[in-house]
């Protein structure tokens, strides 16, 4: 083979690009590999690694190919200046660990990452632009079709918060409060910066939050603003998503939206979790397009299912299963190779860049499974919650619609990826867990695939057709229907043939009991400051519960002293005894004991409600008051003062107790050495 020759100018550009990319790379794999090799092996891997990527890249054309969206001209230049302006100041490498006094966090290492980051960035953004250009525009109906579904979530939701007496927790509560957190912080470049490093850093990061937090700039912080945020950033991009997806069958979009009334459902109770649904459908419809390039969907997929994992943690079990499927799809279509190596590609570049710290720590971690073990409540859970939120009528109708796009030699690429990716997501996701209301979004865009392609491949005979308004219709009305809901799945008998929620807002009858409650706590520190901490943690009565009973019902948070909350830590394996809880002044314990993920699972709880209940060992500590607060589901709250010192004898059997029911998480349950 005859040597290339290289002009100055690309040569230079290759050049700086390997430098400035190996800083990045040195940063990132310090993060993974210090202590594990030798500080100096570590910038040689980098670089080593930088050098093939970018030869491969040179080799194959990559620049000329998928990152001039607009051609050699100033439009592309000034597109890729502004992103590398943005990439390079938005660096969150060194967020992955503490640098200390190490040399890698000087002023030369720092610049060097961050130009590798805008490097990165840039190519990233205009990959995506190019998809973007190369794909063309995607059909919609009508744009009053879409004014009435646009109508219809918004009158939906403001119904729904005017029928609601609740407190909102936990999940439902997250992302109100860091969406209100962020509203009240300027908005600066600290700001997008706390939220761009929360993408590789927390679970519950800030990047759904940010988006609603702008909106409650302008709108205020209220709940009503937050629902009013969440349906119109998140969940209408998932609906316009179905619109297009059954837009090859009459009517086949809304129908679509009829039969999965779980979508806006979730959203109302206070998941955000939909916006990751949304970009799970709108990644079926871009990649199973046969008559685009492959090239492009094949990017445009792998930046969406980098996104959903991004947006919320759980659905890299979509990702996985998605990119498995697609690669089992070929055995009907090996043509479609291109559209799979590229979304390959830009889902395991985009991964590793944005998401770092979750993939490699946790994902991979050995013992990611058994850590989440407590939040596995068996099979029988997975089968109620799924017809709880679906109906097993309408997921037997998707599955007879997966087997005739099967039948079909045209549709079978569609069929196979459409079958495989949430059989997988399902096998992988339950070694991990059982299904909450939110997990029940993963199957989300294969149901629409599923159904969307089963009706296109309907006779257009009018004795047929009524059949998925039928089915649609039905699953509505299910849901709209004002029913008893269980405070548990396991109290389900027999898994629901349509959707059994219902869109009848939720009504606490103990509101009154939990506001008495937080006055009767805060009034014990009217004379001098207090601490407390709850011993509870199931959905009748939590910490979150109390601390967030004021703001649920717009209650003014009284003015003056207010007794302080000790965090207590509650899920067995996942987190450490929570120690300072024992230094608290009162411990707010509920009768009988309460969990959500059972006793067994909870022994952080039990360890210290139950003795503190019945008075014995260090329960001996502490003495109730003349107040009883009973709440729904015949749970009763009391709270408990402090009357002496915890001895270290007691810090020490409280640690041997939880120790001897996991040897192997010992290090978790050490009290302090200076009780």
């Amino acid at each position: 083979m005859k040597p290339v020759k290289l002009r100055p100018l690309p040569l230079l550009a290759w050049g700086g690009a390997w430098v400035c990319l190996s800083g990045l790379a040195l940063v990132r794999l310090w993060a993974l590999l210090y202590g594990r090799l030798p500080s100096l092996a570590i910038p040689a891997l980098a670089a080593l690694l930088t050098g093939a990527v970018l030869l491969a890249a040179r080799r194959l054309d990559v620049p000329g190919r998928f990152l001039l969206p607009f051609g050699p001209t100033w439009k592309t230049g000034l597109l890729a200046a502004a992103a590398f302006v943005v990439g390079a100041a938005l660096d969150t490498s060194y967020a992955l660990f503490t640098v200390g006094d190490m040399a890698i966090g000087r002023a030369p290492f720092r610049l060097l990452c961050a130009a590798g980051s805008g490097a990165f960035f840039t190519a990233a953004v205009l990959a995506l632009v190019w998809a973007v250009r190369s794909f063309g525009g995607v059909a919609l109906p009508r744009g009053a079709v879409i004014l009435a579904v646009v109508l219809v979530v918004n009158v939906a939701a403001a119904l729904y918060y005017a029928g609601t007496a609740t407190v909102y927790y936990w999940d439902t509560n997250i992302y109100w409060s860091s969406s209100t957190m962020l509203a009240g912080q300027p908005l600066d470049l600290a700001q997008l910066r706390l939220v761009a490093e929360s993408v590789i850093t927390q679970e519950y990061n800030y990047l759904l939050a940010f988006p609603i937090s702008l909106v409650m700039r302008v709108l205020g912080t209220g709940r009503y603003v937050f629902l009013f945020a969440t349906v119109n950033l998140y969940v209408l991009p998932a609906l316009l998503g179905m619109l297009a997806l059954g837009r090859r069958s009459r009517h086949g979009g809304i129908l679509l939206c009829l039969a999965t009334p779980m979508l806006l459902y979730t959203a109302l109770t206070g998941f955000v979790d939909v916006a990751a649904a949304g970009a799970g459908i709108w990644a079926f419809l871009l990649y199973t397009d046969e008559t685009r390039p492959q090239a492009a969907r094949g990017v445009l997929a792998g930046g969406l299912l980098t996104l959903v994992f991004l947006l919320r943690r759980y659905f890299f079990f979509f990702t996985v299963s998605f990119g498995l499927a697609a690669l089992a799809a070929l055995l009907v279509r090996r043509s479609q190779w291109k559209s799979f190596l590229a979304m390959a590609v830009t889902g395991i570049g985009f991964s590793l860049f944005f998401g770092q710290s979750f993939v490699v720590r946790q994902v991979l971690s050995a013992n990611y499974a058994d850590t989440y073990s407590a939040y596995d409540q068996g099979r029988w859970i997975d089968l109620v919650m799924l017809c709880r939120y679906y109906g097993w009528v309408l997921i037997l109708a998707a599955a007879v619609c997966v087997i005739a796009l099967l039948a079909r030699r045209g549709s079978r690429y569609a069929g196979l990826l459409t079958l495989v990716q949430p059989v997988l997501c399902l096998l992988l996701f339950t070694r991990i867990q059982s299904h909450g209301q939110q997990h029940t979004l993963l199957y989300l865009p294969a149901f629409c695939m599923a159904l969307a392609g089963g009706m296109e491949l309907l006779p257009a005979r009018r004795s047929v057709r009524w059949a998925p308004w039928a089915l649609a219709l039905c699953a509505l009305g299910s849901s709209l229907l004002p029913r008893p809901q269980p405070s548990h799945p396991s109290e389900i008998a027999v898994p629901d043939p349509l959707p059994s929620f219902t869109y009848a807002p939720s009504r606490r009858t103990d509101l009154a009991q939990l506001v008495a409650l937080r006055a009767y706590v805060d009034g014990l520190s009217a004379e001098e400051p207090k601490t407390a901490a709850v011993i509870a943690s199931s959905f009748t009565f939590n910490s979150s519960i109390y601390d967030n009973t004021y703001r649920s019902l717009n209650i003014p948070q009284p003015e003056g002293q207010t007794t302080t909350i000790t965090y207590f830590a509650t899920v067995d394996k996942r987190d450490g005894f929570s120690w300072s809880a024992l230094e608290a002044d009162y411990l707010i314990v509920a009768d009988p004991v309460q969990t959500h993920l059972g006793e067994d699972n909870q022994h952080l709880v039990t360890v210290l409600a139950r003795p503190v209940l019945e008075g014995t060992g260090i329960g001996t500590a502490y003495e109730r008051l003349d107040a009883s607060f009973p709440l729904e589901d015949g749970v009763t709250v009391y709270v408990y003062e402090r009357t002496r010192d915890i001895t270290p004898e007691e810090y020490q059997a409280v640690s041997d107790a939880l120790v001897s029911l996991y040897p192997d998480y010992a290090a978790q349950y050490q009290p302090p050495s200076a009780p």
